[in-house]
């Protein structure tokens, strides 16, 4: 499995105390997490292309302020790495 932002919101929307391959196994999760692959592959996205590396890593958390989209408040992005 791959997907870690689909199976971030189908745990959200289905939480357990399973490990993630157990998660998978079950139906009734497998169920949310295809819901919630059909919800990402609905979005549609913008790419800006910025050649500066520090703009491009001061840009990601301008823009998740201005945008409102922490994990606070309700979004996905927490800004953890794997």
């Amino acid at each position: 499995m791959n997907a870690t932002l689909v199976y971030r919101i189908a745990a959200a929307r289905y939480p357990h105390d399973k490990t993630a391959a157990a998660a998978m196994a079950d139906a009734a999760f497998r169920e949310r997490f295809e819901e919630s692959r059909n919800y990402i592959r609905g979005l549609h996205a913008a790419f800006v292309e910025i050649g500066n590396s520090l703009e491009l890593y001061l840009f990601e958390p301008y823009c998740a302020m201005q945008l409102d989209t922490g994990f606070e408040a309700g979004g996905w992005n927490t800004f953890e790495t794997h």
